[in-house]
């Protein structure tokens, strides 16, 4: 390797490529410009998310070294900015995070000529740090993956055994191919506005990437509890104050407690933060907390959880369980509901999804399981008991639960949580909670539940012959978001963004003349688009410039509340409002209804139970039974469950 290697295949690289939707930008407006410079700009995000699987795995690689006193070392220039950030944003030590650049300190201001041609140059810096294998991480930055400078420092580190980490906006590369990097991670936004200025996409998206890679770190390492940040000593008036800012947020005996009381707590906890809160969270003492958060090394959440699981030495009567907690865990929302053994609301607690199949780990349903219990816990005067003396029974229904083994492995951890055996403890499938209303109706065998939210299901229950139980004897649809659903929200949002996408592809070939629809733009102003200039309108861009699945998934299903509340207004909303409803009455639930299927009885006999988001929308709803009505489906009783937590909790108090 040396000064001059590749030059002459410079040209060649993605970052040098000219960019032919700016050939002209020296010759239009400065508004065009800018708008020409910020459409090339949303281009950066999409780039960014197919790294995404080699970044999570860069960070868990990360995380355990950093929690030990690992340094991790950046070079060149962006990495000096976000090494800099992280000590001030997350009270990490300043030596931990180090920044370098070819030619040293001097070249942050003034370049220095050459230094980055050297790989020698590389090489003796990293020699300089005393890196330690088991413990240091670098990362090498080149947006055209070819810097001898950053070649240098990532062969040297890699010989030593140090993990490796390259971020470049080529592809191929020569960090890539020079098997000195154990993640690379390669976003390609496409040429620069000005070309091969790489610090403007390839700049942006190496700072979403260096972004992601250091702040998920500090996240797995115990830096934040939820989105806060709780790793913080208390070691001035501005950050005494944050700190009770902080501990009244999230803990609510905390909340009741004077600035003396906190202060008094916090000087226990050696101005800590994160052990305050733990203290709090717990009741236990100081030292005992500080071994908690040693042993789940750092995460708030998990030492939470550790100390909520361990029986006290002396446990309270059985009769002090005054109270029954129905969880309903949604793909939407997780809502729980606290009652008396009378049936008296007494507490009510909302966090966000809890979708085993959406890719939320055990840890996390676990997690927000206790988040949503807590919350609901703020109203009741014994908030502060233990867990485990608290409830008679527990009933919570879980989307995804029925696959994977999920509820083998997770009725352990609910039962310990809760001080509950396993036949106090019912863990079904959300859906599951809603046949509690066929219960009163007595003279019908069975009931059909039908859901419509993000997506949809249909359901059949049976009622056995000895006793008023009901166990699920067919199922149809409900085949997940991705693969159909028809009928739900995203099944609806998703044929409205379509017909926009084609109305928008039509305007812009000339095809279609004059301006968007009424519907068209309503659902790109609730997707957060500029509906001026509708030709440049880059609506799959903006949809999916998101990096997280579930945030495009509820994206999509939002576009369904427009959708809605245009029908019988638009033509076209009414057209994909009807024929949506027509699958979910005429396919799905028409295969339950067939005699020929599983568990069949006749309509007369059976009640329908209505649920979700979609079908709490009046209009939608009674077109829906209007088409089952059409089909001669006339079911015995309907009813519409707009709070299944609520019919959970209340069935519990009356079992």
């Amino acid at each position: 390797m040396h000064g001059n290697m590749d030059l002459a295949s410079l040209s060649q690289l993605q970052t040098e490529a000219v960019n032919p939707r700016t050939a002209q930008i020296d010759q239009i407006s400065t508004l065009e410009m800018c708008r020409l410079i910020n459409e090339e700009d949303h281009r950066v995000p999409p780039s960014v998310t197919p790294c995404i699987p080699e970044i999570a795995a860069a960070i868990d690689a990360l995380t355990p070294r950093v929690r030990n006193g690992g340094r991790v070392i950046y070079m060149i220039r962006l990495g000096i900015l976000d090494a800099s950030e992280i000590p001030p944003t997350f009270a990490a030590p300043p030596s931990q995070f180090v920044g370098l650049i070819a030619g040293g300190d001097a070249a942050i201001r003034r370049a220095q000529e050459g230094a980055e041609d050297s790989v020698a140059g590389g090489e003796a810096d990293m020699e300089a740090l005393k890196l330690n294998p088991e413990l240091d991480s670098v990362i090498g930055i080149a947006a055209s993956g070819r810097t001898p400078y950053v070649l240098g420092c990532l062969a040297f580190a890699k010989k030593i055994g140090c993990i490796t980490i390259g971020v470049v906006c080529a592809s191929p590369s020569a960090i890539g191919t020079s098997g000195t990097v154990d993640f690379l991670i390669a976003p390609l936004p496409g040429p620069e506005v000005v070309t091969g200025s790489t610090r403007l996409k390839a700049g942006t998206a190496t700072k979403m990437v260096l972004n992601m890679l250091s702040t998920g770190t500090m996240i797995r390492t115990g830096k934040t509890y939820g989105n806060l940040m709780v790793d913080l000593v208390a070691s001035n008036l501005k950050l005494e104050q944050r700190s009770r800012n902080i501990l009244r947020r999230l803990n609510a005996r905390c909340n009741s407690m004077t600035d003396v009381e906190l202060d008094e707590m916090l000087a226990r906890c050696k101005g800590r933060v994160k052990l305050a809160l733990l203290v709090a969270e717990t009741g236990q003492p100081v030292e005992q907390c500080e071994e908690r958060l040693a042993s789940a090394g750092g995460v708030l959440a998990k030492a939470v959880e550790i100390s909520l699981v361990e029986v006290n030495d002396v446990q309270m009567p059985a009769t002090d369980r005054q109270y029954v907690l129905c969880i309903d865990g949604g793909g939407t929302k997780c809502a729980a509901v606290i009652a008396d053994l009378k049936g008296s609301v007494v507490g009510r607690g909302t966090t966000g999804p809890c979708n085993l199949t959406d890719g939320n780990g055990m840890e996390e349903v676990v997690q927000t399981l206790m988040t949503a219990t807590k919350e609901a816990l703020l109203a009741i005067s014994s908030a502060d008991c233990n867990l485990q003396s608290l409830f008679k029974s527990v009933w919570i229904g879980l989307a995804g639960i029925d696959r994977k083994n999920f509820r083998e492995s997770l009725l352990p951890r609910v039962c310990a949580l809760f001080g509950l055996t396993e036949k106090e403890i019912w863990l079904t499938n959300d859906v599951d909670l809603l046949v509690a209303a066929a219960r009163p109706h007595r003279d019908c065998s069975s009931a059909v539940v039908v859901i419509a939210g993000t997506g949809s299901v249909a359901i059949r229950y049976n009622r056995s012959d000895d006793c008023n139980e009901y166990s699920r004897v067919a199922r149809s649809g409900g085949w997940g978001h991705i693969l159909g659903d028809e009928g739900g929200g995203y099944a609806i949002g998703l044929e409205a963004i379509k017909y926009t996408l084609a109305v928008l592809e039509e305007t812009r070939l000339g095809i279609r003349i004059g301006p968007l629809g009424p519907l068209e733009q309503a659902i790109l102003k609730r997707l957060g688009c500029a509906i001026s200039g509708s030709k440049q309108i880059d609506l799959v861009s903006d949809i999916l410039v998101q990096q997280d699945k579930q945030t495009i998934k509820a994206r999509i299903a939002g576009v369904a509340e427009v959708v809605l509340s245009m029908n019988g207004q638009d033509d076209t909303a009414s057209a994909i409002v009807s024929r949506q409803i027509d699958y979910l009455a005429s396919r799905t639930v028409a295969r339950l209804l067939d005699p020929a299927c599983a568990g069949y009885v006749p309509t007369e006999h059976t009640g329908l139970i209505l649920s979700g988001s979609i079908l709490n929308n009046q209009a939608y709803q009674d077109q829906f039974l209007d088409v089952l009505e059409k089909n001669s489906a006339r079911f015995a009783y309907v009813e519409r469950v707009s709070d299944a937590s609520l019919l959970g909790a209340k069935h519990l108090t009356s079992s």
